[in-house]
């Protein structure tokens, strides 16, 4: 008996082993699964968000839409009753017209919203463009290293075809140029005058000194502007300003109003941070 037990016991075993062989001979001839890396993201084309959200294509029919259903459901409510043959005067006792009233006053409500969206339509932000001397390439300091002028053109190629920036601009907190790249104002078309130093106004000097970070998303509602105006042209929009450390500041402009979104933000924070090890080693 014991003999007999056993060999069903040994080819159980047997048969284990040789799937158990056969599954990672199987696994090993399998290629290997390559990483898949995020992409880095491009910008999008203007043509991209239309295609993407098409109610932003009839955003004023999508607006208008209530007030047409209401006029519309208004009418044939009158066309109804008028054709139905019912008296013309409501009559609280009649279902009819007690249905006629709440429908009425249904319609109403749908075109006061239709009409209520239509005045409130949001206002496209305004574009304009800088008036300044462009700058063909950007400029750096002498005394910059080869390595802090490649973070720095990465940074302003990288701002650039990423937001809404348009001009850029690295000081340190005594006012020495680092880089400026874009366009900058008309007091700056002699090449002279880029070496010169910058008196920084109270923002970009509390940004370098106290790595106080600031935002004008309408820049020609806040007198501060004018400090500005001495590298940035005079019409620019939105100016982001944001501390290298706590020697240095970093300040954005673009020729559109809140042009800069706070993903924008965070971002440049982050080139802030990788600028601030550049400085270091390279200034």
């Amino acid at each position: 008996m014991t003999t007999t037990s056993t060999a069903p016991r040994a080819a159980l075993v047997a048969s284990r082993v040789a799937s158990c062989a056969r599954a990672s001979t199987s696994s090993s001839r399998r290629p290997p699964r390559l990483s898949r890396r995020r992409a880095t993201p491009r910008p999008r084309a203007a043509g991209d968000d239309d295609r993407a959200e098409p109610l932003r294509r009839y955003a004023d029919v999508a607006r208008a839409s209530p007030a047409a259903f209401g006029a519309t459901s208004a009418v044939a409510l009158l066309a109804n009753r008028a054709l139905s043959g019912v008296a013309p005067v409501a009559d609280a006792s009649s279902a009819q017209s007690r249905a006629d009233v709440i429908c009425l006053a249904m319609s109403a409500c749908l075109v006061l919203t239709g009409l209520t969206w239509i005045a409130l339509k949001t206002k496209p932000p305004n574009v304009v463009e800088l008036v300044g001397t462009r700058l063909e390439t950007p400029y750096y300091a002498a005394t910059a290293t080869k390595a802090l002028r490649d973070e720095l053109a990465w940074a302003w190629d990288a701002a650039r075809e990423s937001t809404n920036c348009d001009v850029m601009a690295v000081f340190t907190k005594d006012g020495r140029r680092v880089m400026q790249a874009g366009i900058a104002a008309n007091a700056l078309r002699d090449p002279e005058a880029l070496t010169r130093d910058v008196e920084l106004g109270p923002i970009c000097a509390a940004a370098a000194r106290d790595a106080a970070p600031n935002y004008l998303a309408n820049l020609i509602l806040f007198p501060g502007r004018v400090e500005f105006e001495r590298f940035f042209p005079v019409n620019t929009q939105a100016v982001c300003v944001r501390p290298i450390g706590d020697g240095a500041v970093l300040v954005i402009g673009s020729r559109t109003q809140r042009g800069l979104t706070p993903s924008d933000q965070r971002w440049f924070d982050v080139v802030a941070q990788k600028l601030d090890r550049a400085l270091e080693r390279g200034l």
